[in-house]
């Protein structure tokens, strides 16, 4: 649709520095980890109707399926590996 090309347009350059970062930083990987840490506290918010935690989980989700769909067409099965398997550097 043409508001899904607007929104690609407008985060390419952000895509761009994510992909080129993200190996040494691993900031992907903890958005999906904080994320999915998250979900357990998701049916509890929605029965005390916490519009709040349920807007920003939503917004995560929306975030993480956006810079997958960039890495997914944009690189191989082998270096999209390399953006989950960050080690912390002691």
């Amino acid at each position: 649709s043409a508001d899904l090309k607007l929104l690609e347009e407008a985060t390419v350059s952000v895509c761009k520095s994510l992909v080129e970062k993200n190996p040494r930083t691993g900031n992907l990987g903890s958005l999906i980890k904080v994320f999915l840490s998250r979900t357990k506290e998701l049916k509890i918010s929605a029965e005390c109707q916490n519009h709040i935690f349920i807007w920003q989980a939503h917004n995560a989700l929306f975030i993480i399926c956006c810079l997958l769909k960039v890495f997914i067409s944009q690189m191989s099965e082998e270096e999209l590996q390399l953006h989950f398997t960050y080690e912390e550097k002691i």
